[in-house]
């Protein structure tokens, strides 16, 4: 018998579990909240490698393009503080990297005018960020969807076009946390990662589950690899073998595919958990295995290197990307969703 197959009666208790709790709020037994702003949700039924963060990030962006305000609420995954942390007041990051996380340190890096506030509970969120004094019209919840407990008034899922059942399986045995018919709870459906498969298995379980919820496609694109001062670097200034490639991510191996397609060869490839604290034993095994490769540089994630910079006495290189949807009335659709929705 396999490994998944020894994991699936936990599997069967966290699948019942994750409904109960969705019949509990269906039923009025649990309450849900409402934020003083609309809240926008970005979440999956998987945990984790949709792309998530970068998405929010997009979304953000794109937002602030708009005129609008966003806030983002994150539970702040991987942090070392727990209850309510401003990580940003919308002047960058404002807390080290550890007390807010990987993704939190990350979009507070890459979105200053933000304010970014975690909590895992998210209405705790929303209120402490509608009292930071800066403009606030709206509101990100980042991996939200099954946080049911914060009333969301556009509810966009992710589904990843290399994965798009999660294994099929709850967790431990798959990555799923919630029955993928919970996706007809969506408002927008996207199709991530279209450039490394084919999204028509993704389109096929998404209308099988969720028929005439509109879909997107939406697309990781490298913008490039940047040094610590956020300086571009040629993929041919790191040459074969000068740099150790580190992975903290719920799949590591699409960064692996990443620096492959980039045409760089690493010395090492070392992949560690999703969010993965580098303590002394991580770094310690990342300067044994420079020293045994002869290896000179790191390269690694965006998430990854908030933590990394200034933790290893190293270069550390990060490769930067992007999301983009493919359909150019995405964000409009979002907008219009967000206006029909009750005051």
């Amino acid at each position: 018998m396999n490994g998944s197959l020894w994991l699936r009666p936990l599997s069967a208790v966290f699948g019942a579990g994750a409904r109960l709790r969705l019949q509990l709020y269906r039923a009025g037994i649990r309450t849900v909240r409402r934020a003083g702003r609309p809240v926008i949700s970005v979440g999956n039924v998987a945990a984790g490698g949709t792309g998530k963060t970068p998405f929010v990030r997009y979304l953000a962006r794109e937002l602030l393009e708009r005129g609008k305000h966003p806030a983002i609420l994150t539970r702040g995954y991987g942090r070392t503080t727990h209850g309510t942390l401003v990580v940003s007041a919308g002047a960058g990051l404002a807390v080290p990297v550890a007390e807010a996380g990987d993704e939190a340190s990350l979009l507070a890096r890459a979105l200053p005018s933000v304010p970014i506030v975690a909590d895992a509970v998210r209405f705790r969120a929303a209120a402490r960020a509608e009292s930071l004094g800066v403009p606030v019209d709206l509101h990100l919840l980042d991996d939200g969807f099954s946080h049911v407990g914060l009333a969301r008034d556009v509810d966009i899922v992710l589904l990843d076009a290399t994965a798009p059942d999660a294994g099929g399986n709850f967790l431990p045995a798959g990555r799923l946390r919630e029955p993928l018919s919970s996706l007809a709870r969506a408002d927008l459906i996207v199709i991530t990662k279209c450039e490394q498969a084919d999204p028509a298995a993704a389109i096929e379980l998404a209308t099988r589950h969720a028929r005439g919820i509109p879909l997107f496609r939406a697309r990781t694109v490298v913008t490039g690899i940047l040094d610590r001062d956020g300086g571009q670097v040629a993929p041919a200034d790191l040459p074969a073998g000068t740099v150790v490639a580190v992975a903290g991510l719920a799949r590591p191996e699409a960064f692996r595919d990443t620096v492959d397609r980039l045409g760089i060869s690493p010395a090492a490839f070392l992949p560690f958990p999703d969010h993965a604290r580098y303590g002394d034993f991580r770094i310690g095994r990342i300067l044994r295995t420079a020293e045994e490769t002869g290896a000179t540089a790191l390269l690694t994630t965006e998430k990854d290197a908030v933590k990394l910079e200034g933790s290893v006495p190293l270069p550390v290189f990060r490769v930067a990307i992007e999301m983009r949807v493919d359909e150019l009335t995405f964000v409009a659709e979002v907008l219009t969703r967000l206006d029909r929705a009750p005051s």
